[in-house]
């Protein structure tokens, strides 16, 4: 009976969330969007087994978020938090062709020396018995690995230091698991995913993520570490790669299908359709959003944001951390409307913006803010491109659910590279540090 009790009122474990990382597969793109839901308190920093050290460390940490390289059944070794896992796939032709690429930029990969050396061509890459494997069922062999009943599978890292670094964690069960055997086990574990998306329908992707995670929709979005000359492959190539990867084909045309499914039966719980637009998809999304919060979280009467908490909002890039001010801040972009959600009960309030850099001085005087959508007066007592921005938010403006949402409108968005001679291909307008709102 003591252990029933026990059980009943035992405390239930919040998850882990997981984002197994398949090199090439849009990851850094995602990552950036992924983190503006997480403290940064709560995010692993480490991505790769190489930088880890000890886990006895990382798991003391607890951290909500992982994101990484570290297979799919990489995370249960980095928490003892119940892990709830997701992903991205993309089409084993492309993925195979960008890893090609990748290989031959980085020299931190396993077959560079021999793939500039060489001068291996993608047809020869395809084919040569030392780098064949890496463009060889990559996303089946990743998503299968784990450290007890698939460890060979660990060869699909591509570094070298990270194949050395987990082999002391390495417990081999048993036989080497065949083909068949490791793409039952990546479709068993998509199966099981909160969420998997397709390259192909990236921005569907996100929608859905939004959905199942009750978070506001994510907007325009940058793609990072992309280069943008599309390749020419030739028939030979895509057969061969083909011919390779038999098993990544057939799981990225069941993921395709689930995800078509899934999507659709978003859109239906929704009230939209496939012929629904964009935008009308977001409002609903935004819609959905703004319910659940409503209903889960407790409205608050004063709020300090910083750029290291929770970001509920659009057009933001990563979290960055300046010295000089021991400090996170963001920068707006890659659109020219940036917003931020703030949950509040119907006074009036009085709002504080730190921004610490801009495109120039000229664009902070033209910075428009709204509040719910209605333009409002701000004033600073500064000049230049820092500057304290000061507007009152009378009750009236909040929403009856006790939304506020804070708009920024540039005139402009400018790569930070052509603005500041960076080599930051980012388009940006503002830096923004804090937020201070008070009655």
């Amino acid at each position: 009976m003591k252990a029933w009790f026990r059980n009943v009122f035992k405390k239930v474990q919040t998850p882990a969330y997981y984002f197994a990382h398949i090199p090439k597969t849009a990851g850094t793109s995602f990552i950036v969007l992924l983190d503006r839901y997480f403290p940064d308190s709560v995010i692993m920093p480490e991505q790769l087994w190489r930088q880890v050290g000890r886990i006895s460390d990382v798991k003391a940490q607890d951290y909500q978020l992982i994101r990484g390289h570290f297979g799919g059944g990489g995370a249960i070794m980095l928490t003892d938090r119940p892990v709830k896992h997701f992903t991205m796939l993309r089409d084993p032709v492309e993925l195979s062709y960008s890893t090609y690429e990748f290989i031959k930029r980085e020299q931190n990969t396993v077959v560079h020396e021999l793939v500039v050396g060489e001068q291996l061509s993608f047809e020869d890459f395809l084919n040569h018995p030392d780098t064949q494997n890496l463009v060889q069922n990559r996303m089946v062999r990743y998503l299968s690995f784990d450290f007890n009943d698939d460890p060979s599978a660990q060869e699909v890292f591509l570094s070298p230091q990270t194949v050395q670094s987990i082999q002391g964690l390495l417990k081999p069960s048993g036989q080497t698991l065949n083909n068949e055997e490791r793409f039952n086990r990546a479709k068993n574990w998509l199966d099981k995913a909160l969420w998997f998306g397709v390259l192909d329908r990236f921005d569907e992707a996100m929608q859905l993520l939004c959905y199942r995670m009750k978070w506001p929709p994510i907007g325009a979005s940058q793609k990072l570490n992309k280069h943008h000359k599309r390749p020419v492959i030739s028939e030979l190539a895509r057969q061969r790669v083909l011919q390779n990867n038999r098993e990544d084909s057939r799981l990225y045309d069941y993921a395709q299908h689930q995800f078509a499914h899934q999507y659709r039966a978003m859109l239906t719980a929704l009230g939209c359709n496939e012929l629904s637009s964009s935008s009308d998809i977001n409002a609903a999304l935004d819609q959905h959003y703004q319910n659940a919060y409503a209903e889960q979280h407790k409205s608050l009467q004063a709020v300090e944001f910083d750029c290291g908490q929770i970001l509920l909002g659009q057009n933001w890039h990563r979290r960055e951390w300046l010295d000089q001010e021991q400090a996170y801040f963001r920068w707006s972009g890659p659109a020219t409307v940036s917003s931020l959600d703030f949950w509040l009960e119907p006074y009036d309030y009085s709002i504080e913006i730190t921004i610490i850099n801009a495109l120039s001085d000229s664009f902070l005087d033209d910075l428009t803010v709204q509040v719910n959508g209605h333009t409002v007066a701000w004033s600073s007592d500064d000049v230049g491109v820092v500057r304290t921005l000061r507007l009152i938010c009378p009750k009236n403006s909040l929403r009856d659910n006790g939304l506020l949402r804070l708009s920024f409108e540039c005139a402009d968005v400018l790569p930070h590279a052509e603005a500041f001679a960076s080599d930051d291909l980012r388009k940006v307008g503002f830096a923004l540090k804090n937020i201070v709102i008070k009655r």
